[in-house]
């Protein structure tokens, strides 16, 4: 029994020297120094959370050291390169202005090879053609001949495409119906023009309106996402709280919640009413117990009278008895 207990020992001891890290550092979500970690599917390289290390790095270059040096994934990081490097928003402290603020379209053919491939910026509006509605926070649309999958800013609406989640037809229907009703305008904004999905990140107007403002009223978004500054934050955050004040879409209460204020509504009564009906039952019958308090005491009032008038006659019919009696003596 000693003997095999010292094996189990032995190949644990093993397990947690020799292969245990391996399938740490192997694992997608155990991030390193920098705040990051490989994929294990790809080897892609995603910085979540950028630490104080990772920030010291001035550019791509300098952050692939970083990387080399302080993931323990070698496999992944002797191969690595920026098209590996998924900053997911995150930007060079060090970086120049020229550098953020302007991107070329993305090269994946997204339907059209028409025109230009004309720079897009950030801070601009471009005037746009609707090509394609996917779903509540996605569209395809034409700036200058080229066709642009784009993720609408800062909104989050329920999915429709590869899963469908509640509201989630009611949001893509809003969306499409919206975008066909007036002249598109996009807008950028934020750090980026493009996420790691080669998708355009836009404000949508609609002639003077904007589009995400006016879904998130309607009830239709679920969440925001926030991956930098943007110009009309505010908007959409007072936006999904009128929705919530006036139960608008998917805050609206369900059936349940429905029968449960109806139940609670008939379950308690209105005291109030009750009060008042009681201070009416009580007035009456104190007037009643007056009106009969007085009818008593007139009644015993005028027998009192009687009585009284009985004692004077008597006395009179005495006193002329006896005067009548003594003037006959004499």
């Amino acid at each position: 029994m000693c003997k095999f207990n010292r094996i189990i020992i032995f190949v644990f001891t093993i397990f947690s020297f020799f292969i245990l890290p391996t399938l740490t550092a192997a694992h997608n979500g155990a991030r390193d120094e920098l705040g990051g970690h490989f994929r294990k599917a790809d080897c892609v390289y995603l910085l979540h959370e950028p630490s104080s290390i990772a920030k010291t790095a001035a550019n791509m270059e300098e952050l692939i050291q970083l990387i080399k040096k302080y993931n323990s994934n070698s496999s992944c990081a002797s191969g690595l390169s920026k098209e590996k490097v998924d900053l997911e928003g995150y930007s060079f402290p060090n970086q120049s202005k020229t550098d953020q603020t302007e991107v070329l379209p993305p090269s994946v053919d997204m339907s059209s090879t028409e025109g230009p491939n004309e720079a897009i910026k950030l801070g601009m509006r471009y005037p746009a053609e609707l090509v394609k509605c996917i779903d509540g926070d996605t569209a395809h649309f034409k700036i200058n001949g080229q066709t642009y999958k784009t993720r609408f800013l800062y909104i989050d609406t329920p999915e429709s495409t590869n899963k469908i989640e509640p509201f989630g037809k009611e949001a893509s229907t809003y969306t499409c119906s919206y975008l066909r009703s007036g002249n598109i305008t996009l807008e950028t904004d934020g750090d980026r023009v493009f996420d790691k999905y080669n998708r355009l990140l836009a404000w949508v107007w609609v002639d003077d309106q904007l589009l995400q403002e006016e879904i998130t009223k309607a009830g239709l978004v679920e969440d925001f996402y926030d991956y930098g500054n943007y110009l009309y934050e505010d908007r959409i955050v007072s936006a999904m709280a009128e929705a919530k004040k006036l139960s608008k879409g998917m805050y609206a209460p369900s059936d349940e919640e429905k029968n449960d204020i109806e139940n609670k509504s008939v379950a308690i009564p209105d005291k109030t009413e009750e009060t008042s009906t009681d201070n009416t039952q009580t007035e009456k019958i104190d007037n009643n117990q007056k009106d009969e308090s007085s009818k008593a005491k007139e009644k015993k009032n005028e027998e009192n009278g009687i009585s009284d008038k009985v004692i004077i006659g008597l006395l009179v019919i005495v006193f002329l008895y006896i005067f009548i009696k003594r003037k006959n003596r004499k």
